[in-house]
């Protein structure tokens, strides 16, 4: 099974070195690929130092000043992606933020091995129990082989709503198969924690990120 960790971002730095150390205390580490995407060319240098802490051999680094602002940005990266073929070989695309670590991959390997020869392409999870057309975009995952157009191209620069509307519309106009993965119980993701089932943790509070990692770090 060939993954691919496709991390979007703008503004993160710090975010990138608690993601790969979460990241190596993990199994996913080992069979995983890196891509960060930043669509910001004023990004600290710094960011170089981050990355390279990731372990994974194939990992890339790609800066770019394509940037079409907060609400799409992370849209045009996935599109942008797609475009330039990068996923072509993967199994699975795990779309992620740098700010959610993913703090135990138990549930999203089997979630991964248990759908891999079916013919759904998108697994999406929700976080505003009241939007039935929210679907969380800071985490989803998708089988590019079975993707047979950019779905994120489409509209992309004059769709006026939210990058979470956008997902659900294009995955809805387009007819792509897709399924729903339990991520919190009550589908809410206030107030900011780990989530129950996929045990991601989105949380801009990097001091509550360090003392989760080393509360994790003791055993």
């Amino acid at each position: 099974m060939k993954v691919l960790i496709f991390i979007t971002g703008y503004r993160h730095l710090e975010e990138y070195n608690y993601f790969s150390k979460f990241l190596n205390m993990l199994q996913l580490k080992n069979i995983a690929n890196i891509f960060i995407y930043c669509n910001n060319p004023h990004i600290s240098s710094e960011i170089v130092k981050y990355y390279q802490q990731f372990q994974q051999t194939n990992k890339h680094l790609f800066i770019t000043s394509l940037n079409n602002g907060h609400r799409t940005g992370g849209v045009e990266a996935v599109s942008q992606a797609i475009d330039m073929g990068i996923f072509q070989e993967y199994d699975y695309v795990i779309h992620v933020h740098p700010d959610v670590f993913i703090t135990d991959d138990a549930y999203l390997t089997k979630v991964m091995l248990e759908n891999l020869e079916n013919d759904i392409v998108f697994f999406i999870t929700k976080s505003d129990p009241n939007d039935p057309t929210f679907f969380s975009f800071d985490f989803f995952m998708f089988k590019p082989k079975l993707l047979k157009t950019n779905i994120f191209s489409e509209g992309l620069y004059s769709f006026q709503e939210c990058p979470e509307h956008y997902l659900h519309n294009m995955i809805m106009k387009n007819n792509i198969p897709y399924t729903l993965i339990q991520r919190y119980n009550n589908n809410t993701w206030y107030p900011r924690r780990v989530d129950d089932h996929l045990k991601m943790y989105h949380e801009h509070d990097l001091t509550k990120v360090q003392a989760l990692l080393d509360e994790m770090t003791r055993g």
